[in-house]
């Protein structure tokens, strides 16, 4: 089919279906109609990274239709995080990514605040480039011939007044849509899933890619007993105590933890936090012992996931059952987090109630959109691995800059176990410094294996490591990869090639135009005595630090500006 015939019946097809999806998006409206959408391009999952794969793609004159399972875009650029948080140096971030930063400070606030005016934004953002949103449908199954996807069939599923998805489907097959590039810029990556795309979960070890700070680490202890009678092993371990033995280095089903992002006020001034729906005292008594003996160790109440603490925003390794599980078990897992907060509130006595008008949609202003740091990572063309971070590859075809906060490994705790000793400890936290700048992003790293998918692109389910996703799933870092990867599917189309074979002259050339950044120009960053680099030379071997870095530099008043707006809001810069 010609792209001009794509773009024809999309148009026909979606006058009316725009209405229809600004009404679902605010009103859980009916099913979309049985009529097939057409469209050049689909971008499955309506994430910030999403939104920017359409609008570039949108504006290299291609028809666009975006996906999206929930009721509003953003993820969690509205579900709880500002644009500029952890941007150290915005200087080395460009294109729509840098009008969103631009956004934000004209937003303005404290982090976790004014969400909505993010999701207005962005809704802004699609409405002026024409892109029809479909909401509250998910991906059923696909059509495949060969290494090309065809269609798509949506199931209809409103997600709950709350957020959480449904469990279950309303309308199965409610929705098909066919196009010539995919991209997929969900969470959780299911469209690469459901293309037979090989991908990874959970932590790989030590040893797969020779990373030193891979695998299972940093066990921090607790003066707990981890058994159902304290100090009798052969009672049983408690819930909440993960049985998978520790084994340094090892490799681990576990992934970092996930959390909502409340906004708390004092008493009076906000909704109640309300009920749990469920409440087991035997699943919290690792909770209740701590109250009763050591109450630091329970970091609640938070607005994220208080790190150092036994226990906070999340339940500890419940994450790990989500990326590769059904809705039904996603769901169930959404609404267990959305029980612990009420729980950990309970118990903890607080009377801290959620500012009012940060949700407006969701019941009594809780926060709508679970924090999935981290879903599937593909095993793609390229892998992302700690040493892109530490500036030890060589990287050709960029397609931006990472920065994670000068290349942080941010990895918020993955367990809970019980030590040889009879003591509880949480499991895999890392916080380091490790990259002496923005390390480049490979485009290969953005699709897949050719034999496996040659129409489809993934900018944030990017094929990398555990480690490297730590830093790589900065919202700002996946949106200027859904910048690239729009562009990429464009350019694909346009040269009639698989999204493998662009020219990646004319790919970079197009790129800088609009003005993604490519590479670093060695000034401006660098590290304290307690940079990674400084304790390890032994991981900076191939292109030592000392020859990366050439200096301080002069910044622009973008930068100053952005700094500025941290300098006001201090939790924006480290978060």
């Amino acid at each position: 089919m010609k792209h001009s015939t794509r773009r024809f019946d999309i148009q026909k097809l979606f006058f009316a279906a725009s209405a229809m999806a600004l009404a679902m998006a605010t009103a859980f409206a009916q099913p979309a109609p049985a009529t097939p959408a057409v469209a050049d391009v689909c971008v499955y999952g309506g994430t910030a990274s999403g939104v920017m794969a359409a609008v570039a793609a949108k504006r290299e004159g291609k028809s666009v239709i975006i996906v999206e399972p929930a009721r509003a875009l953003g993820g969690m650029i509205g579900g709880g995080i500002q644009v500029n948080q952890d941007t150290r140096h915005p200087g080395d971030i460009g294109g729509l990514t840098r009008l969103m930063m631009e956004k934000d400070i004209e937003i303005g606030g404290e982090p976790h605040e004014n969400q909505p005016k993010f999701r207005e934004a962005l809704a802004e953002l699609v409405k002026k480039h024409g892109i029809t949103v479909l909401y509250h449908h998910r991906l059923g199954t696909i059509a495949k011939t060969g290494t090309k996807i065809e269609k798509l069939f949506l199931d209809y599923a409103p997600v709950e007044p709350d957020g959480c998805p449904a469990a279950k489907t309303q309308k199965t097959g409610a929705f098909q849509v066919e196009a010539a590039v995919f991209i997929d810029a969900s969470y959780e990556g299911d469209l690469m899933a459901l293309a037979g795309v090989p991908y990874a979960v959970g932590r790989e070890g030590r040893s797969e890619f020779n990373e030193s700070l891979a695998g299972q680490r940093n066990l921090k202890k607790f003066d707990l007993s981890p058994y159902v009678i304290p100090g009798d092993p052969k009672s049983g371990l408690l819930p909440m105590i993960d049985p998978e033995p520790f084994v340094e280095g090892g490799a681990s089903r576990h992934i970092m933890a996930y959390n909502f992002r409340p906004r708390w006020v004092p008493a009076g001034q906000g909704a109640k936090v309300g009920a749990p729906s469920h409440y087991d005292p035997a699943n919290y008594e690792l909770v209740l012992r701590a109250l009763r003996s050591h109450p630091e160790y329970v970091g609640w109440p938070s607005a994220n996931y208080a790190r150092g603490t036994l226990i906070s925003g999340g339940i500890p390794g419940r994450q790990s059952d989500y990326p590769d599980g059904t809705w039904e078990v996603r769901s169930k897992i959404w609404r267990e987090w959305i029980d612990h907060v009420k729980i950990m509130h309970q118990l903890t006595g607080s009377t801290q109630e959620l500012k009012k008008g940060e949700y407006p949609d969701s019941v009594n202003d809780f926060p709508d959109q679970l924090y999935v740091r981290l879903g599937r990572r593909m095993r793609g063309e390229y892998v992302i691995t700690q040493h892109d971070l530490m500036l030890q590859t060589d990287v050709e075809d960029s397609i931006g800059l990472g920065y994670g906060w000068v290349g942080w490994t941010d990895i918020y705790p993955t367990r809970i176990i019980a030590t040889a000793d009879g003591k509880v400890a949480t499991e895999g936290e890392s916080n380091a410094t490790i990259t002496p700048g923005p390390y480049r992003i490979s485009y290969r790293a953005m699709v897949p294996k050719a034999q496996s998918c040659t129409n489809l692109i993934v900018p944030v389910c990017a094929s990398s490591t555990h480690i490297a996703m730590s830093s790589i799933r900065m919202e700002g870092t996946w949106m200027l990869m859904g910048e690239s990867a729009g562009i990429a599917a464009a350019q694909s189309l346009s040269e009639k090639v698989t999204v493998q074979k662009i020219d990646q002259g004319k790919y970079s050339a197009r790129l800088r135009q609009v003005g993604q950044i490519l590479e670093w120009d060695g000034t401006g960053y660098g590290g304290g005595a307690s940079a990674w680099w400084n304790k390890h030379p032994e991981d900076y071997q191939r292109h030592p630090v000392a020859t990366l870095l050439k200096g301080p530099r002069g910044e622009s008043e973008f930068v100053k500006r952005v700094e500025a707006d941290q300098r006001g809001n201090p939790g924006k810069a480290v978060d």
